[in-house]
């Protein structure tokens, strides 16, 4: 960790200054190992890394130890299909023309949160040596922070946080951009998670966030269903578990079968029209991810990411909007799908 991060460090819960001991530095003059003394709390710096993790929440840390997992599982995610795949979906989203415009836009902001980074994953498809940009901190509550900096650290002004986006350990309005790709909601409340990292944000500093959306009540009564059994299970044995819905998605994609709603279904929230039946079951039966330019690990990987995780609340647009208002945030940018809502927005 470099020095100057402990000017941006707080203790998340007084939000009172920190007094650094026991300071091991590396050969380059970065903080690799101290001890941070807040009021009445003491926190660790490990292989460069400051440690804030405080929640007793078990629906939390186990929302934390099932990404943990995840992201660990670097041979399911990492091609470079799956890299163009979701580089391509992230840009849409987020209305930024390609990979050079992505790393325009971000070299161009100040300090730089990615709150719950993960393994980095997000932020690594625009972000290289090469980016230029001023300072990235990344901030994730898992074990996946070793993951991203062993992504990213080698990457000029980066710095990493392991801490609960809803006890984050920075001084408030520190950050110019907060960017938020999927985590929101793994949280124990989603509007509580935004509240918490646009107080991070500064006056006219903006915020780009993805969350996922409510869907039709099959679907949302499925998704609930199989959560509250897989949710109890180690991360490993989850996965295993999960397989057979992997293969479940396979086979009905390789049907390659059209079917025809021929009316709109209100009480189902089935719009008519014609679908692939894979497509059909994912939107509306239950999540069976499958895309043929994937492998069958990096497929499940994603059916992973949604189930096992004790926390994924789905939101309205209604909701959304209305949090927004009451944060001060004004969006200029909304994208809806079908899987969720991306936002950006100038806080006032």
């Amino acid at each position: 960790m470099n020095p100057s991060m402990l000017d941006l460090l707080v203790d998340p819960v007084s939000l009172t200054p920190l007094r650094a001991s026991g300071i091991k530095h590396d050969a380059h003059g970065n903080i690799q190992e101290a001890t941070l003394e807040g009021d009445n709390r003491s926190y660790r710096i490990r292989n460069g890394i400051p440690r804030f993790v405080l929640t007793q929440d078990a629906g939390q840390n186990q929302t934390a130890d099932s990404f943990g997992f995840k992201w660990r599982q670097t041979t399911s995610y990492g091609s470079e299909k799956n890299l163009e795949f979701s580089r391509n979906w992230l840009f849409q989203r987020y209305g930024f023309k390609d990979l050079e415009d992505t790393r325009r836009y971000f070299r161009g902001r100040g300090r730089i949160l990615d709150a719950g980074c993960g393994s980095g994953y997000s932020s690594s498809l625009w972000m290289d040596k090469a980016w230029g940009g001023r300072e990235w901190v990344g901030l994730d509550i898992s074990a996946a922070i070793d993951v991203a900096q062993d992504r990213l650290g080698s990457v000029p002004n980066t710095h990493f946080v392991q801490a609960d986006m809803l006890l984050p350990p920075f001084k408030k309005e520190s950050f110019d951009t907060v960017f938020a790709e999927g985590v929101l909601h793994h949280s124990p409340s989603t509007e509580a998670a935004l509240q918490s990292v646009t107080s991070l944000l500064k006056p006219g500093g903006e915020i780009l966030f993805y969350v996922y959306r409510k869907k039709s009540p099959i679907r949302e009564y499925t998704d609930d269903y199989i959560r509250d059994l897989v949710s109890p299970l180690s991360p490993d044995v989850a996965w295993e578990t999960l397989k057979p819905l992997t293969r479940l998605a396979q086979s009905l994609a390789e049907l390659r079968t059209k079917i025809q709603i021929p009316e709109d279904i209100p009480l189902l929230g089935i719009n008519a029209g014609e679908y692939d039946i894979q497509r059909f079951f994912y939107w509306h039966i239950a999540k069976l991810f499958w895309n043929f330019d994937l492998d069958f690990e990096a497929n499940h990987h994603a059916n992973f990411d949604w189930y096992h995780p004790r926390y994924a609340h789905r939101q309205t647009e209604e909701q959304i909007r209305a949090w927004c208002t009451l944060l001060r945030l004004k969006i200029h940018r909304w994208d809806a799908q079908e899987s969720g809502f991306t936002v950006r927005a100038i806080k006032a």
